[in-house]
């Protein structure tokens, strides 16, 4: 997805703001994939202590950095696009324990990124937020910013910043997802179900640990359920995902069947719309 950011800044000037009030009287997908509080459902249901540092790669206007914040001790979000970050900031930056830092981790060296716009209170410097590894690192909305083949190295720097026993969570759409069968446009960043289970277990053979994948749907932009290896949909289970929230309908099949087919088959985990891997680091 292109970057909105002015458009979305545009937004928040023309009212004052509040995010409700421009999800109230707009109707673009733009604003619907910024300001939406479904997004806010990827990550919801994670477990944070309390005391947690988290990090996050990409701001992605900010939407589920509210949730993260208020499970959280302490979060720093990352991204090379200073526009994008002072949407979040907008949004998010009077909380009290979110950072913004500019850099992109995949060609940069976290001792040089800058902090975005710090209080004039904040006692600690921007490269001092990297300076500690994190307990929890999440990523959605990010890889179609990079080549496929960059996606490995990113999530091995990405979960090297993790504390031994820390996790990461990286969504991604599923190049194979059924709703792409239907006739609705592939986005950029996806992969097949085989190649984004080998990154994890990439990581596992790097660092040690282990990983689970989950799949949201309809997909993790805006999910309403989310299954896992441990816990797939019966073929009668999946209802409803076939609307369109940033787009047009879906125009060659029915999603719901074409699903309970694969449900069927044993093979929902290659044909779900989106990806949500969980890699857990290995104790050092």
């Amino acid at each position: 997805m292109s970057d909105h950011s002015y458009e979305i800044l545009d937004l928040l000037a023309k009212y004052d703001n509040n995010v409700e009030a421009a999800l109230e009287k707009e109707n673009s997908p733009v604003c619907l994939y910024a300001f939406s509080p479904l997004r806010e459902n990827l990550f919801e249901w994670v477990e944070l202590e309390k005391g947690a540092r988290v990090l996050q790669i990409g701001s992605d206007y900010g939407s589920y950095t509210g949730i993260l914040s208020e499970k959280a001790g302490e979060v720093v979000v990352l991204d090379d696009r200073d526009e994008n970050l002072e949407v979040n900031r907008l949004r998010h930056g009077r909380r009290g324990n979110v950072a913004y830092a500019a850099g992109n981790l995949l060609s940069g060296d976290p001792s040089s990124f800058r902090e975005y716009k710090a209080p004039a209170d904040r006692t600690e410097k921007g490269e001092e937020l990297f300076g500690r590894p994190f307990d929890y690192v999440f990523m959605a909305g990010v890889f179609d910013r990079y080549k496929k083949e960059e996606a490995k190295p990113l999530l091995q720097k990405a979960a090297g910043m993790l504390k031994p026993g820390g996790k990461l969570f990286a969504a991604a759409e599923n190049e194979a997802g059924v709703r792409y069968w239907m006739g609705a446009d592939r986005l950029s960043g996806s992969f097949l179900e085989a190649e984004y289970r080998e990154l994890f277990h990439a990581l596992k053979e790097q660092l040690g640990g282990e990983f689970t994948m989950y799949y949201p749907l309809p997909d993790y932009r805006y999910p309403a359920v989310i299954y896992s290896d441990e816990y797939l949909p019966s073929p009668g289970e999946i209802s409803n995902i076939s609307a369109r929230l940033d787009g047009p309908g879906l125009r060659l099949g029915n999603e719901e069947e074409a699903m309970a087919k694969a449900c069927q088959n044993g093979i929902f985990p290659k044909f779900a719309n989106s990806f949500l891997g969980m890699y857990r680091r290995g104790q050092e």
